[in-house]
């Protein structure tokens, strides 16, 4: 049984580690997204010292640089002085915004307006979350979370040490190489790594099969770590490059394996 555990591991490791990167390189993107952008305008523009304007008057000066048809999407007032407001509009009331003001809260100045949806972060949204394949990719994207969700199960039980072995087993060696180097970074960073790594997949399967509008937000929040603050977001950072890493020392191992075998053949 554990023969063929270990093949599936193997076979499905190495047909889909490259879809499977870019989803965790993808959502590490997308743990920073806020502050990312915030640090880009504030790097392109200096805000006013000062008290805020209502927002009332915030939505008023971002209306009149926009077309009377447009729908306001509900806004939420920065959190800081130094922080850009973003009013957002859409067409017949719907939710998804096509045009974004951005103003500083204190001086009123209009900073950018902007498409959201060409925003680089909305596409990288929109590719981890359907490939930009519409209701296929999501169904794609489902079936790597599924995988991921196996990969990882498998994974703890193919690494799952013998009676005394375990202290040895959860830690690895810089000083280490060749195939004892990758087997126990492998292993050990899986393991130290588990739990986020299945909370992960395991949301992303919900928010692409079963999420409703109710729980929606709070599925959101755990799967992107914003549930837990900065620690929870700089968790789910370094499990997007899990695969990365895993598709490394794996592929690593396995063809450090067959060098052995080859040459013991010849």
């Amino acid at each position: 049984m554990r023969k063929i555990l270990k093949k599936i591991h193997l076979y499905l490791a190495l047909a889909l580690c490259l879809p499977l990167i870019l989803q965790g390189l993808t959502g590490s993107m997308m743990a920073f997204r806020s502050e990312i952008s915030d640090a880009i305008i504030n790097y392109k523009y200096d805000f006013a010292k000062g008290e805020m304007a209502s927002q009332e008057t915030i939505i008023e000066i971002a209306r009149k640089e926009v077309d009377t048809d447009l729908s306001l999407v509900p806004f939420k007032m920065p959190e800081k002085k130094n922080q850009a407001a973003k009013v957002r509009f859409s067409k017949n009331g719907e939710r998804k915004p096509i045009l974004e003001v951005l103003l500083d809260p204190v001086s009123l100045k209009i900073i950018e307006i902007n498409d959201p949806r060409q925003n680089f972060f909305r596409l990288t949204k929109k590719f981890h979350e359907e490939l930009f394949l519409s209701k296929i990719g999501k169904n794609i994207v489902g079936i790597f979370g599924i995988v991921m969700l196996f990969m990882a199960l498998s994974g703890l039980v193919l690494w799952w040490p013998k009676k005394g072995n375990l202290k040895r087993a959860l830690t690895f060696k810089i000083s280490e190489s060749g195939k004892k180097f990758h087997r126990d970074l492998h292993g050990a960073v899986g393991f130290w790594f588990m739990l986020p790594l299945l909370a992960t997949s395991a949301t992303g399967i919900y928010l692409i099969y079963f999420k409703s509008n109710r729980s929606s937000k709070i599925w959101h929040s755990i799967h992107d770590g914003s549930a837990l603050g900065t620690f929870g977001e700089t968790t789910i950072f370094l499990v997007g490059f899990l695969p990365l890493l895993f598709s490394i020392t794996g592929i690593a191992l396995w063809w450090l394996k067959k060098k052995n075998k080859m040459q013991k053949f010849n």
